[in-house]
């Protein structure tokens, strides 16, 4: 009798359990996706809650991991909390905080601030990972949406001190898409809106068109393979790895890349050249929390052969990132500065199949030589796989996110 109690019991325990843990993730799920936060997934033991999310909405990668991180301390979640934060549905971050600092803040001890303050950000995800490993299928999908994107182009030199600057402004929308985990493709169109420049600068031509899959394996080592039509009338394929530190401030990587010559004519339309080139690079990249710089360098072999190397210094503030750099390649020695800046829309939510918006920044890169042996040879020649390419965008350095999460709190409570 007393065995047959205690084998009902159980089963009942364990039927409560079930309810309680389907409740957590169903209010986790539904708070995030109130908020528009895609690809969700959630995972509850007796011990943690975890959870996972795509911020396709927010412009800024700190203010969508505070939105996110708002939406499940008001869910009520059992235990510990932790957060895995995703891009193009390959984890880039990990967010826990403990159940003794959710349990002061939902009792009013703390403020969000110092829940901001003492919860742990870390580029380790694998343990996350794991937890989501049986958590079913993920809820607001991204694969297949479609957004298109307008970027706005501008090209400005000047060869000579004796002579105008030559200049091109263009309109350069692009239809993207998430196919599936990792996937996005990328077709870029070029309108010349004014230049004082001929040939192909002023015909309508291809962009960025490109198919590109992204790899995550284990102990924070990334893998991206980049096929298409490239920027500065390149076409081919890009392989590239990147290592970084759990606490995200130290970054190795290394690319190479296979191109031939793409460009638009007069007498053949779209012409694309047999002959390949052959680039790569090695890089380093450490992330400096409390003045919020980030120093680049990178040696590499160019598109045209010549061997260099560039340092880059950028200063975060907050979605705006403006650096200077300098390249010595081959001899000669070139420099400039280059930033991001956050064009309008900070939210753009996504309701069906198509979503229209401009960019989320707008890049530009200035060079101080633009004539002479430095450009009759190409040199310290380049290209972008992706229309974003900028320091601004997905960037996910947890001392950044922490830093400007508390900052705008503090900037609001001013108000």
């Amino acid at each position: 009798m007393n065995s047959e109690w205690r084998g009902k019991a159980g089963t009942a325990i364990a039927a409560c359990l079930w309810v309680m843990c389907g409740t957590v993730n169903a209010q986790v799920t539904e708070g995030l996706k109130a908020i528009g936060m895609e690809n969700i997934q959630c995972a509850q033991t007796p011990e943690t809650t975890t959870v996972s999310f795509e911020n396709n909405v927010y412009r800024s990668t700190y203010n969508g991991v505070g939105k996110a991180v708002d939406a499940c301390l008001k869910s009520h979640t059992e235990g510990n909390l932790q957060l895995v934060v995703l891009e193009n549905r390959m984890p880039r971050l990990c967010v826990s905080l403990p159940d003794t600092l959710t349990e002061a803040y939902r009792n009013g001890e703390i403020g969000l601030q110092q829940v901001y303050e003492r919860m742990g950000i870390s580029v380790d995800t694998d343990k996350a990972m794991e937890a989501l490993k049986d958590a079913g299928k993920e809820e607001a999908s991204s694969a297949w949406k479609m957004d298109l994107v307008v970027y706005p182009g501008l090209f400005l030199e000047n060869n000579t001190f004796a002579e105008l600057y030559t200049y091109a402004v263009n309109l350069n929308p692009a239809v993207e898409m998430d196919l599936w985990k990792g996937g996005k493709v990328t077709a870029q169109v070029v309108f010349p809106i004014a230049t004082n420049l001929g040939g192909e600068m002023k015909k309508i031509r291809p962009g960025i068109i490109a198919l590109s899959q992204d790899v995550r394996f284990r102990h924070n080592l990334f893998g991206k393979v980049t096929v298409g039509n490239f920027t500065n009338n390149r076409i081919g394929a890009q392989v590239e790895m990147k290592y970084r530190s759990d606490n995200g401030r130290l970054e190795l990587g290394a690319l190479l890349g296979s191109t031939g010559f793409s460009a638009v004519t007069a007498e053949d339309g779209w012409y694309i050249g047999t002959r390949q080139r052959f680039n790569a690079a090695v890089t380093a990249s450490l992330y400096e929390p409390h003045t919020n710089i980030q120093f680049d360098l990178k040696a590499s072999r160019y598109v045209y052969g010549d061997y260099g190397v560039r340092g880059d210094c950028t200063r975060h503030f907050g979605e705006y990132a403006i650096g200077l750099y300098g390249i010595y390649t081959n001899g000669e020695i070139n420099g400039g500065f280059h930033f991001a800046i956050p064009l309008p829309g900070k939210k753009w939510s996504r309701k069906g199949f198509l979503r229209v918006k401009p960019a989320d920044y707008f890049a530009w890169a200035y060079g101080m030589v633009a004539d002479g042996k430095y450009i009759e040879e190409q040199m310290g020649r380049t290209y972008n796989t992706r229309p974003d390419d900028n320091r601004s965008s997905g960037f996910y350095q947890p001392d950044y996110i922490r830093y400007f999460l508390i900052k705008e709190l503090q900037k609001e409570k001013s108000k």
